[in-house]
């Protein structure tokens, strides 16, 4: 497994990049998290194909962003991942996203002719109303720290715990990764949701032409997940939402088989599609 860092506009990105073949995986953390939480993924799909786990800017080994104001906004970070696709020369590609790397996901794989497919987890489309986003996500006071700049200790320990990880090891590391991150990041990314330029996920959804896998947690109580499956997908995969028995928000860490089934399934179909 190689890890490499690699410069872009918007600063220096580390990568993990495992594995080899024409086809490609993108894979892309959640707020205040970083690459490691996919290290089963890799595992699981690196001897078929080449897979790419980026830290987002202000996340894990990646530096913070040059620009905070520019580059910590959904579109801001499909920017400096479409440049990173384009230096690894990637492609074709398949995007899968966790929480915020399901909306930065959607933008991307929106922009991006190399894309073939998209899986979101935990990430629900949003129309760009405060109504809609009200609705997107579980009335709990956690939910709000997705927005804070600064994390005590309690309220780190309470943002990882509602993940529901369920390892020790992992909680451990995701406390890590929740102090290393730029706190702006977190204030500017959900600031901005609702700006001039901002985009309407629920209208990408609905005209994105490449199929869209939606994969949840059952138990997830960070996003309304009635929400999530009425989006207006155009090309919903195997037609239907999938929901993993007794998983959270991270259905990636705490059900690695069944969330590593899907996301292969679906890899195969774009692919040979």
């Amino acid at each position: 497994m190689n890890v490499s860092r690699l410069k872009t506009r918007a600063g220096v990105i580390e990568t993990i990049d495992a594995g080899s073949g024409e086809a490609a995986v993108l894979l892309l953390h959640g707020n205040s998290g970083h690459k490691e939480v996919f290290a089963r993924q890799v595992e699981e799909l690196s001897p078929r194909y080449r897979v790419v786990v980026p830290d987002l800017l202000g996340h894990g080994g990646s530096e913070d962003a040059a620009e905070p104001g520019r580059d910590y906004t959904l579109a801001g970070h499909a920017g400096y991942l479409a440049e990173l696709v384009a230096t690894l020369e990637l492609g074709p590609l398949v995007v899968a996203g966790l929480s915020l790397g399901g909306h930065i996901g959607l933008e991307l794989a929106a922009q991006s002719p190399r894309a073939r497919g998209l899986l979101l987890a935990g990430a629900p489309p949003f129309a760009k109303t405060e109504a809609s986003i009200g609705k997107a996500w579980a009335e709990d006071p956690v939910v709000l720290l997705s927005g804070k700049a600064e994390l005590s200790a309690h309220e780190a320990e309470e943002f990882v715990l509602r993940q529901q990880v369920g390892d020790a090891a992992a909680i451990q590391a995701l406390l890590a990764a929740v102090a290393r991150t730029d706190g702006r990041s977190r204030t500017t990314v959900v600031g901005a949701l609702l700006d001039e330029a901002a985009a309407d996920q629920r209208q990408l959804v609905e005209r994105l032409d490449m199929p869209i896998a939606v994969v949840n947690g059952s138990a997830d109580q960070i996003v309304n997940l009635g929400f999530i499956e009425a989006a207006p997908y155009r090309r919903l995969w195997r037609g239907q939402p999938f929901r993993i028995v007794g998983a959270g928000h991270m259905p990636q860490v705490s059900h690695p088989e069944a969330f590593n089934a899907l996301l292969a399934a679906f890899i195969a179909d774009c692919v040979a599609a």
